[in-house]
């Protein structure tokens, strides 16, 4: 959030030369967006007065804070001249530790179930179809629920359990494919194409056989991801007329050497029981291996501000916030390494249950959205901890110290900090009172 509200700030400050919502003139974030005309505007306008401001519910000082913003422009326009030393080393020193909030590790799991469902945005985007074929889905899969059967057992089975949660997913998309759409990338699939593969997979599971329910599987990805909509036959057709090959049917798709690999691969992969330490392994090469690389990133990104900052003070100061954020990277790494690997393993022990003690759906998406939930877990419980390793980011210290030496960074810490302040539900009263002598002493 800091560095949103850090954007917008520098966004208003150039928008207004440096004045930004700590001028009682300039509407900004800071002042609710209201402009005053002179003092006969102040006089009439009851937000001078900290009437009707939505405040009353929120902490005494925050109150006190939001009276007084008003009337801060010439702790702006002439920062050097107020508040003491310590006045501004407290807001600083607040404004640093607002740039680290502690998530809590159930903010950090919701965060994970809502990137899961963000990686199946066909149910966001097509609610209904997707709503409307969990019903025949449910109605192919119902031996899941029998104990007994052959279903029954390849679905409770550690080694074939990824195996069946794979062939659930893709006939809910073979469900949702034949029926009607707009159409502009992907057509509706056929009649024809439908049947026929929804038949060999009711047969493939009827009898078992873990290499047909594969290659069944293989079969429909394949017929529901091929682009066959309107934009796509435009192109073959224009691609044909300049001499091109045209692009292959779904019926040569789904036949040959690249089904047979595919199918190969997917019972290496998903018909394979893996212990904790095998799912880690496998979990590094493959989506947890790639989310723990993209967090890694994401801290550098972040902290690319803290890097040049430190590194304009001195190039000691520099490398150190490199290997702080280095360290926090690797942290976030392992963390959501880890964090996934456990929850895809604990992922599939619960699905398997819930699977043939709920439905067969509810065992899926428990086992879907499992391993990303653990994963933002994991990196949740490894930033507590490298924080604690590598303590403050030299770089935000620098940050502030860049900020507290000219007016244009005092004003901007300002906003900062007021900002913070307005939401903060355990404000030291020791920040308060440190905004509010800079804030007196420029009315004085």
């Amino acid at each position: 959030m800091v560095s949103s509200v850090n954007s917008l700030a520098n966004m208003e400050y150039m928008l207004y030369g440096g004045a930004s919502g700590l001028n009682a003139n300039t509407p900004s974030y800071l002042n609710g967006y209201r402009a005053n005309t002179g003092f006969y505007g102040n006089y009439y306008n009851p937000y001078m007065y900290g009437y009707n401001n939505g405040y009353y519910n929120t902490n005494p000082m925050q109150q006190s804070v939001f009276n007084t913003q008003a009337s801060t422009a010439e702790a702006v326009n002439n920062p050097q001249t107020i508040g003491s030393a310590n006045d501004w080393n407290t807001l600083g020193e607040y404004y640093i530790k607002g740039q680290n909030p502690s998530e809590s590790l159930g903010a950090a799991a919701i965060g994970g179930a809502a990137f899961g469902m963000m990686t199946n945005l066909r149910f966001f985007a097509h609610p209904w179809n997707s709503l409307s074929t969990i019903g025949k889905v449910e109605k192919t899969f119902a031996d899941v629920k029998k104990k007994g059967t052959k279903m029954y057992e390849l679905w409770s089975n550690p080694e074939t359990h990824k195996l069946m949660t794979d062939a659930y997913a893709r006939m809910h998309k073979l469900e949702g494919g034949a029926k009607s759409r707009l159409g502009l990338f992907k057509s509706r699939i056929d009649k024809t194409t439908y049947k026929a593969l929804k038949s060999e997979m009711e047969a493939a599971l009827k009898s078992g056989d873990k290499k047909a329910i594969a290659t069944a599987t293989e079969k429909i990805r394949v017929a529901t991801n091929a682009k066959t909509g309107y934009i796509p036959q435009a192109w073959n057709k224009l691609k044909v007329a300049m001499g091109g090959k045209p692009s292959k049917t779904i019926a040569e798709r789904t036949t040959g050497e690249a089904i047979s690999q595919a199918v190969g691969k997917n019972l290496t992969e998903k018909g394979t029981a893996l212990g904790l330490k095998g799912q880690f392994k496998h979990s590094l090469k493959g989506q947890g291996g790639v989310g723990g690389a993209l967090m890694f990133g994401m801290e550098y990104l972040f902290d690319w501000g803290k890097i040049k900052a430190a590194f304009s003070k001195d190039s000691s100061t520099g490398w150190t916030q490199v290997g702080q954020t280095t360290a926090k990277g690797l942290g976030s790494l392992i963390g959501w390494t880890a964090g996934e690997a456990v929850g895809s393993w604990a992922g599939a022990k619960l699905g398997a249950a819930l699977g043939t003690a709920v439905a067969p759906g509810v065992g899926t998406a428990i086992g879907a959205i499992a391993g990303l939930v653990c994963g933002s877990i994991g990196v949740a419980l490894a930033g507590k901890f490298t924080r604690k390793i590598v303590g403050e980011d030299v770089g935000a210290k620098a940050e502030v110290e860049n900020m507290k030496k000219t007016p244009e960074g005092q004003a901007q810490l300002l906003q900062l900090t007021a900002q913070q302040v307005m939401t903060d539900k355990k404000l030291d009263p020791k920040v308060a009172l440190a905004l509010q002598n800079i804030v007196s002493q420029a009315n004085a």
